[in-house]
């Protein structure tokens, strides 16, 4: 049995996401499909096939995810989230990544990549690269990568979960790169599978989105950081506020650049979103700046 959990707040766009599952047989005899959280929408079929949790609360995504697991029946988790589309293959590509049947597995955690529309809205395109250009599907196969994986497009089997554990509710953002760096600690093999890949919606449509979603991460980032100081590099700029401050402008514009330089699948779209990239970043490192540990704190972040 494979289990599908989906977190859901009132997305607009979680009928694509299930009807794209359904083309996959999933919910099906070997495949089940748990919706966690609301649905102001209505976008979950009552009475269906489909397990919907409604929970009267708005729940992060954390919560959402281990309330799903709590209740699945498969000895193969697949995350993914109410915003993204599953393509043709991604339910057999990321199964098959961790065993089960006369399939061999890959490793007990393994990771899927996102593609967008690179067409159609600016905003949204770039809110989607800055995003989502780590997990793209130029990307090579590994069957144990140290590079990150997300939650919108994640396996893991019965018995790594239990090894782990669930995802961290104290975290607001990033609960997903810290369950897989914990998931390593334990000395779990993470496998990226650039052939499952999932469609991330264009949701942002303005700069003031933009803004918001690159700030909300930044607010939340020291949280992470504390867990794991040895993520990233330790950079000179970040050993203090004033320098990380003076820096953050070339920095955003460096950073950003470095996105297209690394995809080459991304250059059609370059004088398109680059601009928009950047203001993303320069609202990740204002948000991350104002939101600095007071004095007497461990710095909680380090990086390019």
């Amino acid at each position: 049995m494979i289990s599908i959990v989906v977190p859901n707040l009132d997305s607009a766009v979680l009928g694509r996401t299930l009807q794209a599952l359904a083309a996959q047989g999933a919910p099906g005899p070997d495949a089940e499909v748990i919706v966690v959280g609301r649905d102001a929408p209505g976008q979950v079929p009552r009475g269906g096939a489909v397990r919907f949790l409604e929970t009267a609360e708005r729940l992060n995504p954390a919560a959402a995810r281990n309330r799903g697991v709590a209740v699945a029946g498969g000895d193969r988790i697949l995350f993914t989230d109410a915003d993204c589309r599953p393509l043709p293959g991604w339910l057999d590509a990321l199964a098959a990544a961790l065993g089960g049947g006369d399939e061999a597995a890959v490793a007990p955690v393994a990771g899927g990549a996102v593609t967008f529309p690179l067409d159609g809205n600016p905003w949204a395109l770039a809110d989607n690269v800055a995003s989502f250009h780590e997990l793209l599907a130029d990307r090579p196969a590994e069957a144990a990568t140290d590079a990150p994986l997300g939650s919108l497009n994640l396996a893991v089997s019965r018995a790594a979960w239990q090894r782990v554990g669930p995802f961290d509710e104290a975290l607001t953002t990033s609960e997903d790169f810290d369950w897989v760096l914990r998931a390593r600690r334990a000395g779990l093999a993470t496998a990226f599978v650039p052939a499952a890949v999932v469609e991330h919606a264009a949701v942002r449509a303005s700069r003031a989105d933009v803004e918001a979603h690159a700030a909300w991460y930044g607010r939340h980032f020291h949280a992470f950081r504390r867990r794991h100081r040895q993520a990233f590099a330790s950079g000179p700029t970040w050993r203090y506020r004033w320098l990380l401050a003076a820096t953050a402008p070339l920095k955003a514009q460096l950073s950003a650049r470095a996105i297209f330089r690394r995809h080459p699948s991304l250059a059609a779209v370059r004088d398109v979103a680059l601009p928009g990239v950047v203001v993303f970043k320069r609202a990740w490192y204002r948000a991350v700046l104002d939101a600095w540990p007071r004095r007497g704190s461990e710095p909680t972040e380090a990086g390019g």
